[in-house]
């Protein structure tokens, strides 16, 4: 008596969509080299969710945020300009002027 489980092997389809979901999910090749234990676990996960029969990639992603939270974004940068010295100093930007009646040969 074999209590063997059945195989379950993974075409080039499979593997191409469960690829697409990691990269959709923010597990990319960068995060390969970076810190290599998270997408191997993440990629794992994938394909035993997917052999005990959860096909659907928007259902695969949700497991993935679930086991793990949203993986870390890259820093981008900003098109926002800085603001200005005296702001950060809380001065004025322009020094007010004030005129008098009072002219120069008073």
């Amino acid at each position: 008596m074999s209590s063997a489980l059945p195989a379950n092997y993974l075409t080039d389809k499979d593997l191409t969509m469960l690829q697409r979901v990691l990269i959709d999910a923010g597990y990319t090749e960068d995060m390969l080299f970076d810190r290599p234990r998270p997408f191997n676990v993440a990629a794992k996960l994938l394909i035993r969710l997917f052999q005990e029969g959860m096909t659907d990639p928007a259902d695969l992603t949700v497991q993935l945020e679930w086991h793990f939270g949203k993986p870390p974004k890259k820093a981008t940068a900003t098109s926002a300009r800085p603001y200005h010295r005296f702001a950060i100093q809380g001065l004025p930007v322009k020094v007010p002027v004030r005129f008098t009646d009072e002219g120069p040969n008073n």
